[in-house]
Parts: structure tokens; C-alpha cells; sequence
């Protein structure tokens, strides 16, 4: 549905889903819209129900589902062995445990509900892993902090192992005492258990969900920051995003996603030569680069085209000056230019309608003053003003 609404919006029809919904549910930094996963806000809404099961043990809902399900051998869970056959909202809930259960950390008071091996109480890992040969030779596995500690100090270390240790197993037994000698348990404190996403130590969804969504080996997409920082309307950045992603439907994409569509596959409409492709329409077509020399001229800049697009948009150029002004009109002007070159295309093939280039050059000017003239940067300069003269505008 999302995605329907995002590239057809309503009832205008099916229209091509340009690109993938993976990389538009991404933050706007590796190249996404930041749109929020409906299946991960999900999984992230139900967590929250297994934070609130040991905290609401008074609870009748409480009750209900330990006395269906059972206890979790951690002692703070419910079991999360559910029979598929059950036909409940607890089986969904039991399924997003394995999910949950490793940004849960357990917090020492009197030792009593934590278990000393299966448990993380300390370090990153629990302590059946970090010293697993001490564990396998342990009589008794399921033991709480406090049978192992004691109630007072020094440590009683009541470890049970069933039979003599090995001499690396005496060296692994004293590098575990050393790393609990600081350890102190408080009788009158019961064990709790924080959040560690979170610096208050409390569940929120946010915070799960954006573990959830965290990507693995992020790429940044680089034009972002000049994209989102840009105060133009959200239709412009829109497309220049999608120009960015090169996903928007040149001829040489069409031919490639419905070749029944694009009646000449190669021939610009602009500058009726030949090859329209992303770069060529945007950059270096003959009638776009002549709008993009004037603007350059316009801020007194002597540049070289770049090779791309993408390029065009991660060079910094200084444009306008480093002004708020400056970067705030100059953003606004480099996005306008791209909205109105697609526009004068479509406008040719879809209408039989084409302007000359001094015509385009005048609207790239009137839409990126009346644009910026709403920002708070140019607050209280008129309109007017404002497209006569940007040079003096910006730097005042």
C-alpha cells in the first residue's frame, strides 16, 4: 500500500516503482526516503510487551499468560515455546524474543533472579560462553548469582564443579574470580533489569525499532546532504533524488523497463541529437549546460562540467558565497534547474509544447527567487528585489 501511494499516488493508476522499497525505507543518509518499515515498527510494537511481562507480574493479563505458557527458565520471561497449533497474539509476541533478548541487560542487586552462567549480567557476553570448559564441568548449572557469590563479603564462591580442575582450567577459574572480585551484591536491593539502548535504562520503541532497521555496512549516498539540506519544495528534491538513484524514466531506462513506451529511443527531445540518458538530459545536453553556464556566470564562477550528475551534486560549489543566503538560494537554483529541464521534456514529447532557452533561464529564475523568498533566510526582502539582483541580496 505504501509503496502504491508512494510512486501512483490516489487513484491516478498503476505507474512504475522506480525504486526499491529496501533502499526508499532507508534513512535519508544511505540514499532512502526514511520511510519506517511497517513489519519492523511491528516487531518493535511488540517488544513492548515483553518488557512490561516481568514488570507487571500483578497483572491478571500477567497471570493469564503464565499460567497458559509457563516460565522461561530465565526466571523473567514467559516460555516462548508456543505450539503453532495456538491460534493467539502471544505466539507473534514469543516470535520477536529472539529479536529482543540481546539489548536486555540484567542488573546485580541481590543476585537472587539472576542466573550466574546462562544469564548476561557482565561484560558482553554470558559468563557459560566467555568460560564455557568451567561451565561444562559445573554439577549444577541453573545456579543464581547469589548461591555462587554469597550474601556477604569476601565471596564465598560455592562454584560446584564435579570434579578436580585441569591446571588451565585453575587458570581460567582465577581469571574469572579477578574479573568478579569487584562485584558487590545488596540484599536489600532486588535484581532489575535496564534497557541498553536507552541511556535511562527503560524499553522505548524508537529505540528498538532503529536497531532494527540499523544497516549492515552502510554506503552513505553522498548528494544527500545537498538534497535534504535544501529548502526547495519537496516535488523538486523529490525528483532530484530520484535523478540521483539515475532511476527516473529516460529513454534508455524505458527501453529497458517497457520498450513499447519510448518512441525514439534515441533522440533527445532538447537538442534533437542523439542518447538521452540521466547525464546527458541533466548535464551535458547542449540547450542544459547552457542554462547551467548561465548560472554559473551568474555567481562569477569559471567551472568544468563534471562527468555525472551525482558529481554535479556532491562538488561543493561555493555559488553563491557561504552566506545562509548564499547556500540556501544556490541549492534552491541547482534543484529548480533539474525540475524545469524535466518539465520542458515531458512538456515536448507529452504536449508538442517547448520554450526557448532564454524563457527557461527566466523561469529558473523566477521559481528559485519566489522559493527562496519563503525561506527564513530572506525573510522580509521582497520578491522583486530578490530575482533582480541575487548577488547583491546574498550578500547583504
Amino acid at each position: 500500500m505504501q509503496r502504491d501511494f508512494l510512486w501512483s499516488g490516489a487513484g491516478e493508476g498503476k505507474k512504475d516503482h522506480l525504486i526499491r522499497w529496501g533502499v526508499v525505507s532507508r534513512p535519508k543518509e544511505l540514499g532512502g526516503l526514511g520511510f519506517r518499515k511497517t513489519s519492523m515498527r511491528n516487531i518493535a510494537l511488540l517488544g513492548k510487551w515483553l518488557w512490561r511481562f516481568p514488570r507487571e507480574r500483578n497483572g491478571l493479563w500477567h497471570k493469564v499468560i503464565a499460567s497458559i505458557y509457563g516460565t522461561h527458565p530465565n526466571g523473567w520471561d514467559a516460555n516462548m515455546v508456543v505450539r503453532w497449533s495456538h491460534r493467539c497474539p502471544w505466539k507473534a509476541i514469543a516470535q520477536v524474543f529472539q529479536d529482543f533478548s540481546p539489548f536486555v541487560r540484567l542488573v546485580v542487586g541481590n543476585g537472587e533472579r539472576i542466573r550466574f552462567w546462562e544469564d548476561l549480567w557482565r561484560g558482553n557476553q554470558t559468563l557459560c560462553s566467555q568460560f564455557a570448559d568451567l561451565y561444562r564441568v559445573t554439577s549444577v548449572k541453573n545456579l543464581s548469582v547469589s548461591d555462587v557469590l554469597g550474601n556477604s563479603y569476601p565471596l564465598s564462591w560455592n562454584f560446584n564443579f564435579r570434579r578436580n580442575l585441569t591446571d588451565s582450567e585453575i587458570e581460567l577459574l582465577q581469571s574469572l574470580m579477578l574479573s568478579l572480585s569487584s562485584v558487590r551484591l545488596s540484599p536489600s536491593l532486588a535484581d532489575s533489569r535496564v534497557w541498553s539502548l536507552s541511556s535511562s535504562g527503560l524499553f522505548s520503541v524508537r529505540s528498538f525499532f532503529l536497531a532494527l532497521s540499523k544497516v549492515s555496512n552502510p554506503i552513505l549516498f553522498l548528494p544527500a546532504k545537498f538534497l535534504w539540506s535544501s529548502k526547495a519544495p519537496s516535488k523538486v528534491k523529490a525528483l532530484a533524488w530520484v535523478v540521483a538513484h539515475g532511476k527516473v524514466n529516460t529513454n534508455d531506462k524505458l527501453q529497458l523497463r517497457r520498450p513499447y513506451k519510448s518512441l525514439c529511443p534515441q533522440w533527445c527531445i532538447l537538442c534533437k541529437g542523439n542518447g538521452e540518458s540521466i547525464d546527458h538530459l541533466f548535464l551535458h545536453c547542449p540547450v542544459t549546460i547552457g542554462l547551467w553556464h548561465k548560472l554559473f556566470n551568474l555567481a562569477g564562477l569559471v567551472w568544468v562540467p563534471p562527468r555525472s550528475f551525482v558529481d554535479m551534486l556532491v562538488i561543493a560549489f561555493k555559488g553563491l558565497g557561504n552566506s545562509l543566503r548564499g547556500k540556501t538560494l544556490w541549492q534552491i537554483a541547482c534543484l529548480t534547474l533539474v525540475w524545469l529541464v524535466w518539465q520542458e521534456r515531458n512538456n515536448r514529447i507529452f504536449e508538442e509544447k517547448g520554450r526557448t532557452e532564454e524563457i527557461l533561464w527566466d523561469s529558473i529564475l523566477f521559481y528559485s527567487s519566489l522559493w527562496a523568498s519563503c525561506t527564513k533566510a530572506f525573510r522580509g526582502v521582497p520578491l522583486s528585489v530578490l530575482e533582480l539582483n541575487w548577488i547583491a541580496v546574498c550578500a547583504s
